[in-house]
């Protein structure tokens, strides 16, 4: 016990980077909304064409959980962790740079590869670098964190693009992911490699990636057809699809 007194300053240094990334992962999915109107101008095109600004980014968001989970399991969580938010922090900047759609649509989804690397390890980085009371205090901090930045989202980005632009919203990410991923290396300890020794299984891989992407994709294709039924085949067959899968 005296032991995880003296570290506990550290653990709470790792708590803050860990929260730092989560919160930039999570603050991006909401972030861009408010920014809309004035990417509408600035790329001269319509509402409908801006949408996969957003739709990219939730669509591999949510196809890439498992499969950075499973990596950071074989690999280590802190390898996969850190290596997620790099590639974050670089995406943010390119997205900034995007000078047209689909360069942003690029972008935005290996963005998305690595804010879900950070989202789905976060909660087990957190369980291994704490231990009894402390490790339910600093959970309960980093669930507040993602409460905060989902409800954040559309006030940050609303102020950053009215002083500064819409390329902001991304270029606002570099400077406080490069003091995450110092303070991750430095602070974070790694977990072990529970499952160094198992081979990567690439048919579930591939099965559970098609099964989320016609699934989300299914349910963005609804939202922006609202006058579809569920039972159309252009609704229907990407949810069914994605259960058999």
């Amino acid at each position: 016990m005296q032991e995880k007194t003296k570290t506990t300053t550290a653990q709470w240094i790792a708590l803050g980077a860990m929260g730092l990334g989560v919160f930039m992962g999570l603050l991006d999915v909401t972030v861009v909304n408010v920014a809309l109107p004035t990417m509408v101008k600035s790329f001269n095109t319509t509402f409908t064409n801006l949408q996969w600004v957003l739709n990219a980014y939730t669509l591999v968001y949510a196809v890439s959980l498992l499969i950075m989970s499973k990596l950071g399991d074989m690999f280590g969580r802190k390898k996969i962790f850190l290596a997620s938010m790099i590639v974050f922090v670089i995406a943010s900047a390119v997205n900034g740079m995007a000078s047209s759609l689909l360069m942003l649509d690029i972008s935005r989804g290996v963005q998305a590869i690595g804010g879900s690397g950070m989202m789905t390890l976060s909660m087990a980085l957190v369980a291994s670098n704490f231990d009894g009371r402390a490790r339910g205090t600093a959970l309960g901090i980093l669930g507040s964190i993602i409460g905060l930045s989902s409800a954040s989202g559309p006030l940050i980005g609303g102020y950053l693009v009215e002083h500064f632009g819409w390329e902001s919203i991304f270029y606002v990410n570099v400077p406080f992911g490069i003091v995450a991923v110092i303070l991750t290396i430095i602070y974070v300890k790694e977990t072990p490699s529970y499952g160094k020794n198992q081979k990567i299984d690439f048919i579930g891989m591939i099965l559970s990636t098609v099964s989320l992407f016609a699934i989300v994709y299914g349910l963005i294709v609804k939202e922006g057809h609202t006058h579809w039924a569920w039972t159309d085949g252009r609704v229907a067959g990407w949810l069914v699809g994605g259960i058999v899968a």
